[in-house]
């Protein structure tokens, strides 16, 4: 079976970590697509938002080409605050894998702001602060498309990957 977890959260709420500790837990098979991690390889700036267009074509590629290896599990660690991120942008991906899933992380907006300013790259504050003001929590539809979604509204991340393992 062959599985895609959709993160969705804020900079600074756990994704990557999320991701990390993932990986190390259930080391084979695990391919994590990092937008901040294409960025880097693409463009040498994690940062850089210059060639998004190029940015989320591969990010999306690589979610196809993985979908293809038996028991996979695809991490598409991004932001995707919004719907149309979560959604509207992985529903010709329904047919590719076995079950998809969205992990939302939903921490308070200070736990987030001081997780941001320990990150290597820390968001400027004003513009997270807007990303926490747009977000948008998944809806009826969502909840229809979706095998699972888990909201992880604090550092209890190691008990949400169990249900991954």
């Amino acid at each position: 079976m062959n599985r895609l977890i959709i993160l969705s959260g804020v900079p600074g709420s756990g994704k990557s970590y999320f991701s990390s500790v993932l990986k190390s837990e259930k080391s084979e098979g695990v391919y994590i697509i990092s937008s901040d991690q294409l960025r880097y390889e693409l463009l040498g700036n994690q940062r850089d938002l210059s060639q998004d267009d190029k940015i989320w074509k591969r990010f999306y590629e690589l979610a196809k080409e993985y979908s293809a290896i038996k028991d996979a599990t695809v991490v598409l660690d991004s932001t995707n605050a919004k719907k149309i991120y979560r959604l509207d942008n992985i529903k010709p991906y329904r047919k590719l894998y076995d079950e998809i899933d969205v992990v939302v992380f939903q921490l308070d907006k200070e736990t987030v702001l001081k997780q941001n300013r320990e990150r290597e790259n820390p968001i400027p504050e004003n513009a997270l602060l807007k990303l926490i003001d747009e977000f948008e929590l998944p809806d009826e539809e969502e909840k229809e498309f979706f095998d699972h979604i888990d909201v992880i509204k604090s550092h209890r991340i190691k008990q949400i990957i169990k249900h991954y393992l």
